[in-house]
């Protein structure tokens, strides 16, 4: 008899029965029927599962049953190492039925043998890097998987990291020395014999347009994709279907050529002078692209009229050409200065597409500290990316939290292209009425006014003092971040965390483990930032989180549907802001005991006409009517908190 979702996930199945604390679910039991007809029947589904559906096991669940080769891609790698290595094992030992089941991430993630020996033999004279080489060198005569993320001792930041992995410019392939030992193609060949294969998003928007991230039969034999944290997909795709060169790129690419050279060339010292001619190149393009731009996107037809910025841009290209003609006469000495050649090649053809004019693509260029980067995008990712999947004959199953904005999935459909997919809503069982409440001040300034951050502050240190800390203080801009730290440093006694002080999940650690904190963060905290309890009960937004109007790739986004006769803020802006903010927002109630408040405060949200759809998209929480209803809220979980301690 086959078995069904229901025998697993209704109140009597037998998850209850073999997983301590499971909780029965409609809304999971309903997702889980959707997703196993869709598998069943090769079709596209669309679900929104509000937070504590527990959309994990709702696709698992179908997926381990069907007997099928699934592959499920998730937003980040930390979200692939807890399916892949705490939700899965529990679902397998409670279902007990064989699955055989992998996870596979990009060529970064893995040791890489050939440059570690490379790296071993030039340790430079730094201490940092030596310490990092001793833990790596005694973690690589262990490993079996070669996954880094194995090296607890050493953040995903660490400068060990760029020296010891491969990337897809400079893995060498089949040519390399250490083919057969290579980390990756153990990994991959792990996911081709599985019938469960856990990857990301990059992963596998790399290998649906660029073909390169070498899946080999993976992809083809798949008969289900799900695609979880699929809200992230408008963004990451872009970067896949369009043409991006950094600083950074130029910087190790040159790193990776004297490498090479000092061993293999016999002109060295000829590559080493135009070497050194490219890194001069980026810092006068970098310094000449200062002048223009502020740490924010700006199209790349504003930057080219400046004369001195075009100037350098062409210094940057000719210095380039030259290290090309150069690697071409060395490029048989070695497998390495062969793929550098390459490699070369490749960013000749990108600096080209910025030199020509009347690009359909849109052109930008973005600055950070010591960094540029370039990008060329297509306005539209929908067609290419449906011609990209209609390769593969299965069904593909999208889920997320925040899918839908004012009660419809139009505009996440509409960004992808999906026509035919059946959308299904399965709203949070969490009780928001009882477990939260979502106040709207009043400041007195608007969004654009120069004290604006000033009066947000101001307002949030009442709320801050009744709740004990215990917050996140969410901004839409550094600029706001950085002003509103410069406030509270001098006016409260709490623990105050700030992006950018520490790694990310340094400050979430310490945030989980220290009593009385305030969070402060931008953009990479409205989103995959799990914390559960009364370590947080005040959730502050600054304002809605709407995209900068100077973006290029917004307003080429508005004149295009401006030209198709649509209103684009309404269609576009809005939308987008408001799926946005349901991630913000979303951080507070995570489980269901927890309680807080959300406070929005901006005014836009009561003034004008849409501000509406954003509060009919938001979890029905009660709105408080003013700053004691909120205190008195604060307080009374205070006093609960402390009834049970």
């Amino acid at each position: 008899m086959d078995l069904t979702v229901e025998q697993y996930l209704s109140r009597q199945g037998r998850l209850a029965d073999r997983i301590e604390n499971f909780t029965f679910r409609p809304q999971q039991l309903k997702m889980a029927v959707a997703v196993e007809q869709a598998m069943r029947d090769g079709e596209n589904l669309v679900v929104e599962a509000g937070t504590g559906v527990g959309k994990t096991f709702a696709y698992l669940v179908p997926a381990i049953l069907s007997g099928l080769k699934v592959i499920v891609s998730t937003g980040t790698r930390h979200l692939q190492d807890q399916l892949f290595y705490s939700d899965l094992p529990v679902l397998q030992q409670a279902i007990s039925l064989p699955v055989s089941a992998a996870i596979l991430k990009g060529r970064a993630n893995y040791l890489c043998h050939y440059r570690f020996k490379q790296f071993a033999n030039e340790l430079p004279d730094h201490p940092e890097l030596n310490t990092a080489y001793n833990e790596v060198s005694d973690w690589s005569r262990l490993t079996q998987s070669g996954d880094i993320a194995e090296v607890n001792q050493l953040s995903e930041q660490s400068p060990i990291w760029s020296h010891v992995t491969s990337t897809r410019d400079n893995c060498l392939g089949g040519d390399c020395p250490d083919f057969k030992q290579c980390h990756v193609l153990k990994a991959r060949k792990l996911a081709q014999e599985a019938n469960l294969v856990v990857i990301n998003h990059h992963l596998l928007c790399a290998d649906l347009v660029l073909k390169e991230e070498g899946f080999g039969e993976l992809l083809p034999s798949a008969n289900v994709f799900i695609l979880d944290e699929a809200h992230q997909l408008s963004e990451v795709l872009p970067n896949f279907f369009g043409l991006h060169l950094s600083s950074r790129q130029l910087q190790e690419l040159v790193g990776d050529i004297s490498k090479e050279s000092a061993h293999y060339a016999d002109d060295a010292a000829s590559i080493s002078k135009s070497n050194y001619a490219v890194l001069d190149a980026v810092e006068r393009f970098y310094s000449a692209l200062a002048v223009k731009v502020d740490d924010t996107r700006r199209g790349w037809d504003e930057v080219a009229k400046d004369k001195k910025a075009d100037q350098a841009f062409e210094k940057l290209k000719a210095c380039l050409f030259e290290l090309n003609e150069k690697l071409l006469n060395v490029a048989g000495e070695s497998p390495g200065l062969a793929q550098c050649y390459k490699r070369v090649n490749d960013i000749n053809g990108v600096l080209d597409e910025f030199s020509v004019q009347g690009s359909k693509a849109v052109q930008w260029v973005e600055l950070g500290k010591r960094r540029f980067r370039l990008g060329s995008v297509p306005l539209n990712v929908a067609a290419p990316f449906q011609k990209s999947i209609s390769e593969y004959q299965c069904s593909w199953i999208y889920t997320s939290a925040t899918l839908t904005a004012k009660q419809s999935f139009d505009h996440f459909t509409k960004e992808l292209g999906l026509v035919d997919a059946e959308c299904v809503m399965c709203d949070s069982p969490f009780d928001y009425q009882q477990q939260s409440r979502l106040y709207l001040p009043d400041l007195g300034v608007l969004p654009n006014e120069r004290n604006y951050t000033d009066q947000v502050i101001e307002a949030a240190l009442p709320l801050l003092q009744a709740s004990h800390g215990n917050a996140f203080i969410l901004f839409t801009s550094h600029r706001a971040l950085n002003r509103a730290a410069k406030i509270l440093n001098g006016n409260t006694a709490f623990t105050l965390l700030v992006q950018g002080a520490a790694a990310k999940r340094e400050l979430l650690k310490s945030f989980r483990e220290e009593q009385n904190c305030v969070l402060l963060g931008t953009q990479s905290f409205w989103e995959g930032v799990d914390v559960k309890g009364q370590q947080l009960r005040l959730v502050i937004i600054d304002k809605l989180p709407f995209a900068s109007p100077a973006d290029p790739v917004l307003q080429a986004k508005m004149r295009a549907l401006e030209e198709a006769g649509e209103k684009p803020f309404m269609s576009y802006q809005v939308p987008q802001a408001i799926l946005s903010l349901k991630q913000g927002v979303g951080r507070l109630i995570r489980d269901e005991q927890d309680r807080g408040v959300v406070v929005l405060m901006d005014p836009r949200v009561k003034t004008k006409s849409y501000g509406r759809s954003f509060i009919k998209s938001l979890p029905p929480m009660k709105i408080a009517q003013d700053q004691d209803e909120v205190v008195k809220f604060l307080q009374d979980i205070q006093a609960d908190e402390n009834t049970r301690h």
